[in-house]
């Protein structure tokens, strides 16, 4: 069996390499959240572990969600600074498992999925008049699609599903470009730039917006509502850090954000 992983703790990473290699199961650490999709696109790889890290796990099971649908099974080790099962399965992690004084529940826990026909997740959101489907990474206003190019969509991805929520600039890099790339700010603004105008081409009114908040990051808006959505509920003044921006667990999305396609079809 083969594996590609994620940890921020180098020493837990080492002796899992050491006790998964006793039972014959290959684990290579990646560099980031990007270095694990190319491996897996190449097919060097049956499955996924990430450490329960919560400065990291969040951004990267938002962005192998959005780049996998769920193709390979991504299993999670519970660390010291644990963002938890709940918060992990709730974000996309296929299983979970603590790795304390024995490698036998989480090897139990690989055999069981990895092998297993995986049934891909078609998944989709609405924001007032503009519908995402990651699944055909397009997006549609009034039945009209948008062309965006698969960094706009991930861009677009993120910030449509926190809409009224500031994200970090540091998060939206890790869930665009994945974690440890070296991305400057003038790249993520460009992109941003690029997304608005395209967002709002051909319409006689802007519905959304994307606004820059000082020395934090971005937060998309919707402007006008319309009957049928739900007035937006912000919950936090624009200049205070929200929990998500962090890496760690966020709120329930505001009112007028109305998933399609929750869990598995």
């Amino acid at each position: 069996m083969k594996l590609v992983g994620l940890f921020i703790n180098k020493a837990r990473q080492a002796a899992l390499v050491r006790d998964l290699s006793s039972h014959g199961v290959e684990l290579r650490p990646m560099p980031s959240s990007a270095a694990v999709l190319h491996a897996l696109k190449r097919g060097e790889a049956q499955a996924v572990l990430l450490e329960d890290a919560d400065t990291s796990l969040i951004d990267w099971l938002a962005m192998l969600q959005l780049r996998l649908g769920g193709i390979v099974p991504i299993l999670v080790v519970g660390g010291d600074n644990a963002v938890g099962m709940v918060d992990a399965m709730a974000h996309g992690a296929t299983d979970y498992a603590d790795y304390v004084d024995s490698v036998e529940p989480l090897l139990t826990r690989l055999r069981a999925r990895v092998g297993r026909p995986q049934q891909l997740r078609r998944m989709g959101l609405e924001v007032g008049p503009y519908a995402l489907d990651a699944a055909a990474s397009a997006v549609r206003r009034d039945d009209r699609e948008i062309s965006l190019t698969a960094r706009e969509f991930a861009l677009a991805w993120v910030l449509f599903s926190n809409a009224g929520r500031v994200v970090s600039a540091s998060s939206l890099t890790a869930r665009v470009w994945g974690g440890g790339t070296d991305i400057c700010k003038r790249t993520l603004e460009q992109h941003v730039y690029r997304l608005r105008r395209k967002l709002s081409c051909g319409a006689t009114e802007s519905v959304v917006r994307i606004q820059a908040v000082y020395s934090i990051g971005y937060r998309l808006d919707l402007l006008h509502e319309q009957p049928g959505w739900a007035a937006p509920d912000y919950g936090i003044a624009a200049t205070e850090l929200p929990l998500h921006a962090r890496g760690l667990p966020q709120e329930q999305p505001p009112g007028y954000l109305r998933h399609l396609w929750p869990g598995e079809l």
